[in-house]
């Protein structure tokens, strides 16, 4: 069973981290929910608080061995995610490792374009923040995202990353993922069983 951590900070955007955690879990992937504050409590950006699986504290470089990682958007959620770094080695970790690595809204821009993960790649991201990388990323950000291209999609695949535009693309996100990981037919089980409609 593949292994996947979903990194959960304070102001998480709550739609685009659930939905993933709740379609992943129903495809028999192996989830595991990552608080980066001191406890496992983490409060969204709309104020739905959750209890996360552990802390990054407690899983400590067990991140490492995971098969993909998905980050959230919503601000300041993306900024504290950002601002973690187990949650930034990790995310480093399995990119270079070839795993999945999968971002929506505004974690594609603050997080992963400190990374380099968007380096020659195609990816989406909320609208507007495709524009902002000098703002979040670190200062080679010229360097860490050469060659990326902005697409505008509600979900966009290229090679080991996934992104998502925002919370209204959530479903098609998770879907994105669960196929990646889990192949055609569970993705078409998946969307047919909560009857979705893409």
């Amino acid at each position: 069973m593949k292994k996947v951590c979903v990194f959960f900070a304070n102001g998480f955007e709550e739609v685009e981290a659930l939905t993933p955690v709740d379609y992943m879990r129903r495809a028999g992937l192996d989830v595991t929910t990552v608080s980066c504050n001191t406890d496992k409590a983490v409060t969204g950006a709309h104020g739905v608080t959750v209890l996360a699986d552990v802390t990054v504290k407690e899983i400590g470089e067990g991140t490492f061995d995971m098969d993909a990682v998905v980050i959230p958007g919503g601000m300041p959620g993306a900024k504290n995610v950002a601002d973690c770094p187990l949650a930034i080695d990790t995310i480093t970790k399995i990119n270079e490792k070839k795993g999945l690595v999968a971002a929506i809204c505004a974690a594609p821009v603050v997080v992963l374009g400190k990374t380099g993960v968007l380096k020659g790649k195609k990816y989406t991201c909320y609208p507007g923040m495709e524009d902002s990388f000098a703002q979040w990323a670190d200062a080679d950000w010229n360097t860490l995202t050469e060659n990326t291209r902005y697409t505008g999609d509600r979900s966009v695949v290229d090679g080991n990353l996934i992104t998502g535009a925002g919370p209204g693309a959530a479903v098609n996100f998770a879907v994105a993922i669960v196929d990646y990981l889990c192949g055609k037919a569970a993705a078409e089980q998946l969307v047919s069983s909560c009857l979705l409609k893409l």
